[in-house]
Parts: structure tokens; C-alpha cells; sequence
């Protein structure tokens, strides 16, 4: 099965944190991928936050064979009603980037690698099967 990596996860694994290893064998297994939406967000926050430019960035990710969706229609009706759903209804605060990334992985049918703990809850009650990783120290 395919693992969807959220912003998260390939962050870690740049940056050899805590999850890097678990990326480390997801990427050694193959069939990652990820959505563009958290592409940007792994660009934003790796030149903005830790100085390293999106250029070196777009390198390594396409170094690395992960296949980066598009966030087309259907990804952005489905991260509407995600949202919509699990946002303050059930007291959590999805973001609008993990909404995508949980609408992506729920419509591709992949599994979703993160430590986001709400993205992982909203993973599994959505029907994603969730690989959980490593929180940042």
C-alpha cells in the first residue's frame, strides 16, 4: 500500500529528527507519496524556520522518487468536508493543510504516516490506516 507523508514527516527526515528512521524505512520500502499542499508547507517551513531554500529543498524531494499529488477538485471538495467535520464539532483544530492531506489519503486509499495526533484521529475515523510516528523532542 501507498504511504502518504504529511509536512511532518518529511520535515523530520530532512532534518534527522526523531522520525527520520521510520521515513528512512517507508522511503527503502517505496511507494511514497505526498500532496502538494504539503509540499509547500515543507518548503514554507524549511527556508522560513530552519534556512534552507526551497531550491535545495525541490532538489531533494525529487532525489528522494516521492510522487507529489496534485490537490485538484475532488481533494479540495473532500478537505472542505473533512474540515467541516472535525475541526471544532469534535473539539479538534485541523488545519487546512492537514485537511488535505487527510482527503488525500482517504480518496487515494493510502496510508498516512504523521504524529500530528490529530491528524492521526482524524485519519483513522475517516478509514485510513495510520503509521504512526515519532514526535519531535
Amino acid at each position: 500500500m501507498t504511504v502518504l507523508l504529511d509536512a511532518y514527516a518529511l520535515i523530520a527526515y530532512l532534518r534527522d529528527e526523531a522520525a527520520a528512521p521510520v521515513v528512512q524505512r517507508l522511503l527503502w520500502a517505496g511507494e511514497l507519496t505526498m500532496s502538494s499542499v504539503q509540499l509547500a508547507e515543507v518548503l514554507d517551513r524549511m527556508e522560513r524556520v530552519f534556512g534552507v531554500a526551497c531550491d535545495e529543498i525541490e532538489v531533494a524531494v525529487s532525489a528522494l522518487g516521492i510522487d507529489v499529488l496534485s490537490a485538484d477538485y475532488p481533494v479540495g471538495a473532500e478537505a472542505g468536508r473533512l474540515r467541516a467535520r472535525h475541526y471544532l464539532p469534535t473539539g479538534r483544530t485541523l488545519s487546512l493543510a492537514d485537511s488535505f492531506c487527510a482527503a488525500t489519503a482517504v480518496l487515494g486509499g493510502h496510508s498516512l504516516a504523521t504524529a500530528d495526533p490529530i491528524l492521526l484521529t482524524v485519519a483513522a475515523a475517516e478509514g485510513c490506516t495510520v503509521v504512526r510516528l515519532p514526535a519531535a523532542a
